[in-house]
């Protein structure tokens, strides 16, 4: 699980992730500043709302989920309450397009927290239910580019810029994409087949922690979920479909995010980091 220190502790970087890539993107900044992250998912299920961050710089990392934010994203920041922010700044993580997810963003925290500057990361692909993800060399180049993205967010941060520095914002279809979205958070679809080795993965990385296992198979416990898709691309057989759709499809997770799921602690020295970038196999 990741660290979630107790209400009214200085935090600085809240961060939702499926399969890694803005868990990496927070990693990444995080271990710069040596601050600590707090997962938000776990916060909404433990019921903890509130923050001091001590004048420190306050982030939010997360993906992008057809244009705008993630449910769950949504339910943390509906409630969430940072006392004494500093420099506030939000990094989406996207495979095309950011959309309207830092505006999405921002209104929901309305006039209790003030964010100062929005960024976006071009990450690969994880949305098998709706498309096909890169191929490993694909998403290894994309990882790289976005790993210099990354570090350049890291100055501005440092530096403290304001303004909206996102490359890949979009208004356009964000109406329609939420809509969209609602409908495809139906669990009805999520299956196993004769491949599943009863391993408990599925359970263990879902960050909203709905996938209970009876009688040693998964069942999706819940109506609805964030579409996160750590379930499905995170199964080492994959065994778990959405569908027929994502059954001919590959998977794709971050490879610091499954070292951290299955209980390896990642590099947590900034500097280890880009020992590790230029050494990692999928």
């Amino acid at each position: 699980m990741a660290y979630i220190p107790a209400a009214d502790s200085s935090v600085m970087i809240f961060v939702f992730s499926g399969t890694g890539n803005s868990y990496h993107a927070a990693k990444r900044i995080a271990t710069a500043f040596q601050q600590d992250m707090v997962e938000m998912a776990a916060a909404v299920r433990y019921n903890r709302r509130s923050y001091n961050a001590d004048f420190q710089s306050v982030g939010f990392v997360f993906p992008v989920y057809f244009h705008a934010v993630p449910s769950i994203v949504e339910e943390f920041l509906q409630t969430v309450e940072v006392i004494r922010p500093g420099y506030v700044y939000c990094v989406t993580t996207c495979a095309g397009e950011s959309g309207a997810a830092c505006e999405q963003l921002q209104d929901i925290l309305g006039k209790r927290l003030k964010v100062d500057a929005f960024f976006d990361v071009e990450m690969p692909e994880n949305a098998v239910f709706y498309e096909d993800v890169p191929d490993k060399e694909e998403a290894k180049r994309i990882n790289d580019a976005a790993d210099i993205c990354i570090d350049g967010i890291i100055e501005r941060i440092r530096n403290k810029d304001k303004g909206d520095f996102r490359t890949m914002a979009s208004h356009a279809g964000y109406e329609e994409g939420w809509g969209q979205y609602m409908d495809f958070r139906n669990t009805e679809p999520f299956t196993y087949d004769d491949r599943c080795i009863e391993c408990r993965i599925c359970e263990h990385v879902c960050p909203e922690q709905i996938i209970k296992v009876y009688h040693r198979k998964p069942v999706w416990d819940e109506i609805q979920c964030s579409m996160c898709m750590s379930c499905i691309n995170m199964c080492p057989k994959q065994a778990l479909q959405f569908g027929e759709v994502t059954k001919d499809r590959g998977r794709y997770f971050h490879p610091t995010y499954h070292m951290w799921s299955l209980g390896v602690k990642p590099p947590y020295k900034y500097e280890d980091f880009k020992k590790y970038d230029e050494g990692y196999r999928f």
